[in-house]
């Protein structure tokens, strides 16, 4: 919930306002296998030499499966899981003698954490974790790569405010086990999360509070500071989704979906985190997952990508908007990505 980072381009990130009197863009597509029923998180994969050739995989609740679909939005696998949770994707898991892409879910009913692995080739799942990431009760979370030590992370949140940490490591048998390392808990009920994998953050969504942010790395004081607040500049709650869009030299944005006012809130990604304003997608309500997919995806999406859930209708589909669109909105625009690959 991103997820990916772009290297040594510098990149102007000015403040920002929502432009007046502007209708908010149209989402250039809309993911809806038929077999959905509320898919409310969703990844990006993006491919290593044909960013084209990249996957959505949204975690759908109520239907109990995982879709991957291409930038056509036509589904090219569903995966059967029992009541995931939040979603997220990660490169170059080291995995027996291999580097692996790797994309984790929560299972609220199993109380477990699944990994499964990417074929570049075919772009579809295979589940890779030994059966006993157990997480105790969970609602949602986040993939955390830090930069420090090379090493693979799992947090998760849950409704009862309590927020977990987990090593992922081979067992040498080629699958992933897990094992906490940190714990803490925040003031109540928080499902979305996000890492700044670059700036060694994660940030956690307390949902009638606001954004705590603290060190990602497992020796870092905990719960941090709560540095997005409900109540400023605008922001109602429910707090929701939260995804980064990542500039050069620590420039970009924290996107905040704010589900009691069908918006996204945007801050910059510094340490101050200045509001710079909000927007909203034709179509989008009651949101909780939101992605942000901050390098080009090819010729349908150069620009980069906004994803989000919207709850307004049933079944829920995933919303696909062009973020040149959404930066558009904004005046100053937002700043757009540079041509870079993921890492």
């Amino acid at each position: 919930m991103s997820k990916l980072w772009v290297p040594g381009i510098a990149l102007a990130v000015l403040v920002s306002a929502p432009a007046p009197a502007v209708d908010p863009p149209a989402p250039a597509l809309r993911l809806a296998d038929p077999a959905i029923g509320d898919q409310d998180d969703m990844c990006v994969w993006v491919h290593p030499t044909a960013p084209e050739r990249s996957v959505i995989v949204t975690s759908d609740k109520k239907a109990n499966k995982l879709f991957v679909y291409d930038l056509d939005g036509k589904t090219i696998q569903s995966v059967d899981v029992k009541h995931p949770g939040n979603i997220d994707a990660r490169y170059g898991f080291p995995l027996g003698g291999a580097k692996v892409d790797i994309v984790a879910v929560n299972l609220r009913d199993d109380k477990v954490l699944a990994v499964f692995k990417v074929d570049p080739r075919t772009r579809k799942l295979a589940r890779i974790d030994d059966g006993t990431i157990a997480t105790g009760e969970n609602y949602g979370g986040c993939l955390y790569h830090s930069r420090k030590s090379g090493t693979f992370f799992a947090v998760v949140t849950s409704k009862s405010g309590a927020v977990a940490q987990y090593e992922l490591a081979d067992t040498g048998t080629g699958a992933v086990r897990g094992k906490k390392v940190r714990a803490w808990k925040v003031g109540g009920v928080c499902e979305g999360a996000v890492a700044d994998d670059e700036a060694g953050k994660v940030y956690v969504a307390e949902e009638r509070a606001g954004v705590w942010e603290l060190g990602a790395e497992p020796d870092a004081a905990a719960p941090g500071a709560l540095v997005i607040k409900v109540g400023e500049n605008g922001l109602k709650g429910d707090v929701e989704g939260l995804a980064v869009f990542t500039g050069a030299n620590g420039t970009g944005y924290l996107l905040v979906s704010d589900q009691g006012k069908s918006t996204v809130r945007v801050y910059q990604r510094d340490q101050k985190h200045a509001y710079v304003g909000a927007f909203a997608v034709a179509g989008m309500g009651e949101t909780d997952g939101i992605e942000v997919v901050s390098v080009g995806l090819g010729p349908k999406f150069p620009n980069g990508l906004f994803l989000c859930h919207t709850g307004t209708t049933t079944p829920c589909p995933v919303l696909l908007t062009p973020w040149d669109a959404i930066a558009r909105t904004f005046a100053p625009p937002l700043a757009l990505p540079p041509k870079a690959k993921p890492k």
